[in-house]
């Protein structure tokens, strides 16, 4: 029996060797500087990825430089993106399981009325991060003023500093803290996000479909078969 159970333990040990050696290292996803993705994302992701044997790197890349990144192929993976980016970048693929449900919000000074409807302001500043690749369906026809920044922090410092009217923001279910400290909100849409790779690496999407589906569902980490 012992002996049975050594075999077969040496047997999976030689396939998850032989099937990490057909990646070549490092393995690089990239993340933005967002609280859930550093505090969630990505231990998730470290943790899914290691269960079938890669080693991934996480290097922080903002989202824009990411995607074009990712779509030449200089990069393996991002963290999490919506839906709309495969439109855009036909050498992304998706894992099949979602990994966040996110809401688009609006976020407006106290001051200020709170709707779509400022979209159309030429006087007001919105700021936002990615404009092209996530809000050209709500931007194509605005006429308020926009500056495009490359992170969260920089985007929540402006705000707070009263240097743009309002901001896009995105906030998931780990974030309604960090939403209802803004008192002047408006919620635009939700979303759903998905772990996102190089079309190249398309043979990982079963396993690590399996390792994220079953991450999502406990709280520790386990080995997936």
């Amino acid at each position: 029996m012992k002996l049975t159970l050594y075999f077969v333990l040496c047997i999976f040990s030689l396939f998850k060797q032989a099937f990490a050696e057909e990646i070549k290292a490092p393995f690089i996803i990239s993340y933005v500087e967002h609280d859930s993705i550093i505090n969630f994302y990505v231990p998730l992701l470290d943790r899914a990825y290691r269960s079938i044997g890669i080693t991934p790197e996480f290097i922080q890349i903002n989202d824009k430089r990411a995607l074009k990144l990712l779509n030449q192929g200089e990069i393996d993976a991002d963290t999490a993106k919506s839906g709309e980016v495969f439109t855009l970048y036909p050498n992304i693929i998706k894992v099949p399981t979602p990994i966040s449900k996110i809401q688009v919000m609006l976020i407006c000074q106290l001051q200020l009325n709170c709707d779509l409807s400022v979209l159309k302001s030429a006087n007001k500043m919105l700021g936002l991060i990615a404009g092209d690749e996530f809000y050209s369906n709500l931007l194509g026809n605005s006429k308020i003023r926009i500056t495009e920044v490359s992170s969260f922090k920089i985007l929540l410092a402006m705000f707070k500093q009263k240097r743009v009217d309002y901001i896009f923001m995105v906030f998931d279910e780990k974030d309604i803290e960090a939403k209802n400290s803004f008192k002047n909100k408006f919620l635009i849409e939700e979303k759903i996000g998905f772990h996102i790779l190089h079309k190249k690496h398309r043979k990982l999407l079963p396993r690590l479909d399996k390792a994220i589906k079953l991450l999502l569902n406990t709280p520790f980490p386990q080995t997936i078969h």
